[in-house]
């Protein structure tokens, strides 16, 4: 009797059940397609110093096999919510087909904030803007992570820096 009546409950609810499981097949679905897009596979990775403070001049990410990229935010000191000029120049690198700046939180996940740059006149050198937002933490430590798309993969250049909310 306890499992018919049960049936009888599964079945009053058995809609919402469906639509349930159709919507978690899809957010999974979603989640899957996506990582690529938010996290892609990167072929070469350079780092730059954490001795240079960002916040205060441009900092150089040197690649094992050769190659660098120097990359520089103004106005100095990196305010938030304040449209930033992003600079970036490459040395001993091959032309890009895109290069693109991903901020990511390294402590708290921030969201997507991707700024796409545009080559400039000179060779090698990259312009954009992009604007950072505010955090609860008075302290944040951001990576700027410049992507390099080109033919034979995805290589990138990461700068870590910490931004100050004002109170």
């Amino acid at each position: 009797m306890a499992l018919k009546h049960w049936f009888a409950q599964v079945a009053q609810y058995r809609w919402w059940l469906i639509l349930t499981a159709l919507l978690g097949a899809v957010m999974l679905t979603l989640v899957v397609k996506l990582q690529p897009v938010l996290h892609p596979p990167v072929e070469g990775l350079a780092r730059a110093p954490a001795s240079c403070d960002l916040r205060q001049r441009a900092c150089i990410a040197r690649f094992p096999a050769g190659g660098q990229v120097q990359l520089a935010i103004k106005p100095s000191g990196i305010p938030l919510l304040t449209p930033l000029q992003l600079e970036v120049q490459l040395k001993a690198l091959q032309a890009p087909q895109r290069v693109e700046i991903d901020f990511t939180g390294v402590d708290m996940e921030m969201g997507y904030n991707r700024v796409v740059l545009q080559a400039t006149t000179e060779p090698g050198q990259y312009q954009g803007t992009g604007i950072l937002p505010v955090c609860v933490r008075q302290r944040m430590l951001w990576e700027a992570r410049v992507l390099l798309w080109g033919a034979e993969g995805l290589q990138a250049a990461a700068f870590r820096f910490i931004t100050q909310r004002l109170r």
